[in-house]
């Protein structure tokens, strides 16, 4: 059986991301081993000086740590196993800001290491290591973006640290939920066959 890292970061009362996300996991139980990741109740360490410059280090090619900086890199280390423990990502999320939370940010900068998920070579240079892998975003954001003067960024920033790690990713949005409340059970049902057609896909054999 396929394993399935299902992550939320659902915080809001009455969170329209955690309606999509609960959805996904009623439709995908019994058809692949899922393992739960709140990001609210554990969040990512953010990159502040320790463990930033542990990790800086790490990228340059250290590999022996004392017991001390083993223990500040734990939550990295824990979140990038479960990455490469996984077959498949499904990762739920609002748009805040027009971008990322910053806890989901978070958790791209924790899992996005070298020799970990990526690799770099100077004459070849950047391979992503997580070509076995599949994803799936599922994004909300109260409003439209539509190719007007305002703009999201989260959807193309998650693309591309997933397309970084070689990981094949695809996104099912819920955008609008505030500014068309008058059609909100629409957009949810959209979405929601949307995400029972992905685990049919996901999940035939």
């Amino acid at each position: 059986m396929t394993k399935t890292l299902v992550i939320s970061y659902t915080p809001r009362n009455g969170s329209y991301t955690k309606i999509l996300f609960d959805e996904f996991v009623r439709l995908a139980k019994g058809k692949t081993e899922i393992q739960y990741l709140d990001l609210v109740k554990t969040p990512p360490d953010l990159l502040l000086t320790q463990n930033l410059n542990l990790i800086m280090e790490w990228n340059k090619g250290k590999r022996i740590f004392s017991e001390t900086e083993q223990l500040l890199l734990a939550n990295h280390h824990q979140l990038i196993d479960q990455v490469l423990d996984a077959d498949n990502i499904v990762l739920a999320f609002p748009i805040y800001n027009f971008t990322l939370p910053a806890t989901v940010k978070a958790w791209v900068d924790a899992i996005v290491v070298s020799d970990k998920t990526f690799t770099f070579n100077p004459n070849t240079g950047f391979e992503g290591l997580c070509s076995n892998k599949k994803a799936l975003s599922i994004i909300v954001s109260g409003f439209e973006y539509n190719g007007g003067k305002v703009k999201e960024f989260a959807t193309s920033t998650i693309k591309q640290n997933y397309d970084f790690m070689g990981i094949t990713s695809e996104q099912i949005t819920a955008f609008g939920v505030d500014q068309n409340r008058d059609n909100i059970n629409s957009i949810l049902e959209n979405a929601k066959a949307e995400i029972g057609s992905l685990v049919n896909m996901w999940y035939s054999n």
